[in-house]
């Protein structure tokens, strides 16, 4: 694929393919080994604007950034103006220049709160509630899907709204809620949201190898690339698809994983957190069953250390 600089605003990220926001994944250990293979902008898991306003478990953690803030937007999702507003201009997010909006997410949970994927019916309040965080002077992004249901298809109205609102980016997953993450992308939508607008537009959606990324920027004529389930699954398909050599093997990669996950958290809590990777990382090898059933039974590092030494 052509590997591009993209303008947000008055900022520019390095290249096209970015790292999606992804629940559980995307935290700020993976995302700081990630942006070394090469990825132009990060996303963070996503982050509820009232849990910020509230004063919700863990805020600090999921919103930090290190000294990768050029590099990160901080991905919130709710459906209140006010409270996404808040989010954008309190001391959780002073450091950060990117805010992302979700208007995406299927999960029940976000859904059935009006959040999420539930805005895609609802233009008005969608435009009022980026009109809003784009008053805070971040550099707002949005990221939306195609429709709630088969035979939707709101991608160019909502991208050429959020553009009249002043946001400088939009990514579309290109399937609509009930698809969840399954099903090929609608890649004619979002070659007609791309069409509509000046501003980037990045596709989403089944991208696990190199001839995905250039099937979507070929039938889409997106502005770039944003990888998801694909970026866990291959560590170095972002390194591929920016033509750059990765920086490790995939034994050293876990290691420093683990070593970003060990500075992060606490023992018990950052070993929970890296056996999610477990299942991915390992995907291909063979004769390793009863190494991922050790690992998933592991309570410390020292542990999950010795097995990947065993398998790799």
């Amino acid at each position: 694929m052509k590997v591009s600089p993209v303008a947000l605003g008055n900022l520019q990220v390095e290249n096209n393919v970015f790292l999606a926001p992804m629940a559980g994944y995307t935290d700020y250990p993976f995302r700081k080994i990630a942006l070394k293979q090469g990825y132009g902008l990060c996303f963070t898991e996503l982050v509820s604007a009232k849990g910020l306003m509230y004063g919700g478990k863990n805020n600090d953690d999921l919103v930090f950034c290190g000294q990768d803030c050029d590099k990160t937007a901080i991905q919130i999702f709710g459906s209140d103006a006010y409270s996404m507003r808040w989010a954008c201009e309190s001391n959780y997010l002073k450091n950060c220049k990117i805010v992302d909006i979700n208007m995406g997410c299927p999960v029940p949970k976000v859904f059935k709160n009006g959040d999420g994927s539930a805005l895609l019916t609802d233009i008005k309040k969608a435009e009022y509630i980026i009109k809003e965080c784009v008053k805070s002077n971040k550099i707002i992004t949005v990221k939306i899907r195609t429709g709630q249901v088969h035979g939707d298809d709101v991608a160019t109205d909502f991208c050429m709204m959020a553009e009249q609102c002043g946001a400088k980016l939009v990514t579309i997953h290109g399937r609509v809620r009930e698809d969840y993450y399954s099903g090929e992308p609608d890649y004619n939508a979002i070659y007609k949201a791309k069409l509509s607008v000046k501003i980037p537009i990045i596709a989403n959606g089944g991208i696990f190898t190199m001839e995905d990324a250039n099937a979507m920027m070929d039938k889409t004529g997106a502005d770039g690339v944003m990888l998801a389930r694909g970026a866990i699954a291959n560590p170095f398909l972002v390194s591929e698809l920016t033509n750059q050599k990765p920086t490790c093997n995939l034994k050293d990669f876990i290691k420093e994983h683990i070593e970003n996950v060990k500075s992060f958290y606490p023992e018990r809590r950052g070993v929970l957190e890296f056996r999610k990777f477990v299942s991915y990382y390992l995907r291909g090898i063979r004769d390793v069953k009863q190494n991922k059933l050790d690992l998933y039974k592991c309570h410390d590092f020292d542990s999950v250390l010795s097995i990947i030494d065993q398998i790799l």
